[in-house]
């Protein structure tokens, strides 16, 4: 679309990149210009050649965004920031409870301030720009507010019923990266990815995104009887709080529960080397397995140094089918300055055996 004016062009192969754009509630005056959803770089960069001109921030959401972008403003000491999130705990929509406790006491020493069971309902403003927000129990006054409040497919142009949907837009594809409409592809926050248990989930991140994006490249040059298809995800993702480093792979509790999983939960904190090494901090696991089995199905990690490292074995375990018994006696090395003698992974991974 160029001028409002409609362009035709044909194809041989078409790719679907239209990737994802974020929810912005229908609210009046919510597009004032002292609003912010910090999703593009040109966003961030107005944000922050105006963040001297703001004292109270007012950002909506408890989740990777939010979480982040409350913790990097932390740092401009003349700023009052308060953060809402709708639910009881920070970034509950991919981890537990314990590391939503452990995400809020964190964020909390940065000087923020969060409030909790807080949806925003109304904004009043003047001349373009926010003076007050309005939550399920508050009304504040503000100079800035930042929505992080999740995104959606940007899919809404293709409104004809021929490509194949899930509930929130996004576009589903195999684990080719084909869509149901033949020589079209997607990829992206725009569509689906193939997962390990989930089958066709909506996991917006960039890893999926780069690894399905090759994988499509690969298949553009091949015949289609010899299409690749390596990729499957997990879900796999990090988060930095502070301080703290938070890490999960492959199905949460709830997901667990929600395929019939006849599992259990195996929870550890276990240092990250020796006591007597300088940076020696406690990591905390929680792995989910499958309970007849041992077989791995998830696990989450958080603590201060090297617990998103610690992940990465679990990831490969759940590819490969490992157990909590295979992983308790996997010889990692050794040396004080960087693990135990029995690495953290094999001591978490001995409390499921």
């Amino acid at each position: 679309m160029e001028n409002s004016k409609e362009k035709v062009f044909d194809y041989n192969e078409l790719v679907i990149t239209t990737g994802a754009t974020p929810f912005i509630p229908d609210i009046k005056g919510i597009n004032s210009k002292n609003v912010y959803t910090v999703t593009k770089p040109y966003i961030a960069k107005d944000l922050k050649e105006n963040i001297n001109k703001y004292k109270n921030i007012a950002i909506v959401g408890g989740g990777f965004i939010g979480v982040e972008v409350a913790e990097q403003l932390s740092k401009y000491d003349h700023l009052n920031i308060n953060l809402y999130h709708s639910r009881d705990y920070l970034l509950n929509g991919v981890y537990d409870k314990k590391a939503g406790e452990a995400a809020k006491k964190e964020i909390e020493r940065h000087g923020i301030n969060i409030h909790f069971s807080e949806r925003l309902e109304n904004v009043v403003s003047e001349n373009e720009v926010v003076k007050e927000i309005i939550t399920t129990n508050r009304k504040d006054k503000i100079d800035a507010l930042i929505l992080a409040i999740g995104v959606r497919p940007n899919t809404q142009i293709f409104n004809n019923g021929r490509l194949k949907k899930i509930k929130n837009g996004a576009i589903v594809i195999d684990k080719y990266g084909r869509t149901n409409i033949e020589n079209v592809w997607s990829v992206g926050d725009c569509a689906t990815v193939p997962h390990k248990f989930l089958k066709d989930a909506y996991i917006p991140l960039g890893t999926s995104a780069n690894k399905i994006g090759r994988q499509i490249g690969i298949n553009l040059s091949r015949s289609k009887d010899n299409l690749f298809a390596s990729y499957e995800s997990l879900g796999s993702n990090s988060v930095k709080v502070g301080d703290l480093e938070f890490g999960t792979t492959g199905l949460t509790e709830s997901q667990a529960k929600d395929l019939g999983y006849y599992y259990g939960i195996a929870e550890s904190e276990v240092l990250n080397k020796p006591s007597y090494m300088p940076d020696s901090y406690k990591l905390n696991f929680r792995i989910i397995y499958e309970k007849n089995s041992y077989k791995i199905l998830g696990a989450r990690v958080f603590g201060k140094k090297d617990a998103v490292l610690r992940l990465l074995p679990f990831t490969t375990a759940i590819h490969s089918g490992l157990t909590t018994k295979d992983l308790s006696y996997y010889d990692y090395a050794y040396s004080p300055p960087f693990s135990l003698s029995w690495e953290a992974v094999n001591i978490a991974s001995s409390v499921a055996k």
